[in-house]
């Protein structure tokens, strides 16, 4: 059987100016469910990887299926000038879809925030730190993340991205790890054990430390696979030669499957 998705094929996104910055404007991505039914939708926001320093294009293929599912998809455009910046843009995209997701046709009762790595990090921002620009009435329902950058206050294998950070207090701020709490949103996490970037182990002692504090945090782990394993290679459209799902196909699986668990069933 195929693990592909049916639907009917997404309209073009639309690209919607959300916040100005460094004399650029940033945009959110939007594309549509391939079958709207004219009710506002549960919606998957993602942010892309990069360490914060590049990327721009991830997770098209991953926002394709969730509009197949009757998903509302998000991409978020931001700055690639460190995790400040980063994670200034990524809250003010999270809250310019709640403050316009009559506009958008999004349930906002029904967020979804995805990210892989440095946008894994950006992600979990949206859910569990408190920043200048945090509005707690703009968290996400549910968070799936890919080999995400759960601790800043280290480098490998202790965490990721410490030397962007001015000292260890201001590391801590930014550091998802050190803010989960009983409020932390349902999570799935996928991680590669062949990961030299950021270590698997930050994402079991995340997944630990969610639901220690009372939270709900799942894991799949990936064995032998690196960073960013996910990412799709070649036609999704086209079936792998021998049969078998390729990794972009299983982490979808376990993202929809999450999701509709979450978010998509809990109208």
């Amino acid at each position: 059987m195929s693990g592909h998705l049916a639907g009917h094929p997404a309209a073009a996104p639309r690209a919607i100016p959300y916040a100005s910055a460094g004399g650029r404007t940033l945009h959110l991505h939007v594309s549509a469910p391939s079958a709207p039914n004219g009710s506002r939708v549960p919606t998957a926001v993602f942010y892309h990887g990069g360490g914060w320093v590049r990327g721009g294009t991830q997770f098209r293929p991953q926002a394709a299926r969730l509009n197949a599912v009757g998903m509302l998809a998000v991409l978020v455009e931001y700055r690639t000038e460190g995790p400040v910046a980063a994670t200034t843009d990524a809250l003010a995209a999270m809250n310019a879809v709640f403050e316009r997701s009559g506009e958008l046709g999004c349930d906002a009762g029904r967020i979804v925030a995805i990210g892989g790595s440095a946008g894994g990090h950006l992600a979990l921002a949206t859910a569990v730190l408190d920043l200048p620009d945090t509005n707690p009435a703009h968290r996400p329902a549910a968070l799936v993340l890919l080999n995400p950058v759960t601790d800043t206050t280290g480098d490998f294998p202790i965490g990721f991205g410490r030397r962007h950070f001015a000292d260890d207090d201001h590391a801590r701020r930014y550091s998802p790890m050190h803010h989960v709490s009983e409020k932390t949103p349902p999570a799935l996490v996928m991680h590669g054990t062949a990961d030299t970037a950021v270590h698997y182990h930050n994402s079991a002692e995340f997944v630990e430390k969610v639901n220690h504090r009372g939270g709900h945090a799942e894991i799949v782990l990936y064995a032998d696979q690196r960073h960013g394993f996910f990412n799709p290679r070649g036609d999704v459209t086209a079936q792998p030669a021998d049969g078998h799902a390729d990794y972009f196909d299983l982490t979808t699986r376990e993202m929809v499957r999450f999701i509709r668990r979450t978010v998509i069933d809990k109208a």
